[in-house]
């Protein structure tokens, strides 16, 4: 199921993490499936059945039908979709431009001020104390 998944992407022009935020689930849930960590839930493919009503739920579930109705792959020229080696998120890189916003800089307004020790007080566990001065 993980090559007709990368092969719907493929035909969609979406990356993986396009492709997640279409269906709507986590980036790393795309990642883990494409990795071959986790397998499709019922729910993952429900979003993608919902989100691509074009796609034959045969096709995705058990690849016995094309891809479309009326449309196989092959009759789109497009070349062969299913990947050597399973590529992750990270294996297609996006243009980013994201710069956090720099966090406001709170003003400490700091006196200092002259004090100076007058006593030190030590108490003792048998009760007793003992008081120390400054010179």
């Amino acid at each position: 199921m993980i090559e007709r998944i990368l092969e719907l992407m493929k035909v969609k022009n979406l990356t993986p993490s396009q492709f997640a935020d279409e269906i709507g689930i986590q980036r790393s849930g795309v990642s883990h499936l494409i990795s071959g960590r986790n397998k499709p839930s019922l729910e993952f493919i429900m979003k993608v059945l919902k989100r691509f009503p074009d796609v034959k739920p045969d096709y995705l579930l058990y690849g016995t039908s094309e891809i479309k109705n009326g449309n196989s792959v092959n009759s789109l020229n497009e070349p062969e979709l299913i990947p050597k080696v399973s590529p992750t998120l990270f294996d297609q890189p996006e243009q980013v431009d994201y710069k956090p916003e720099p966090k406001p800089q709170r003003q400490v307004k700091r006196e200092r001020l002259e004090r100076k020790i007058e006593k030190i007080v030590v108490f003792f566990d048998d009760k007793t104390f003992r008081e120390y001065e400054p010179e």
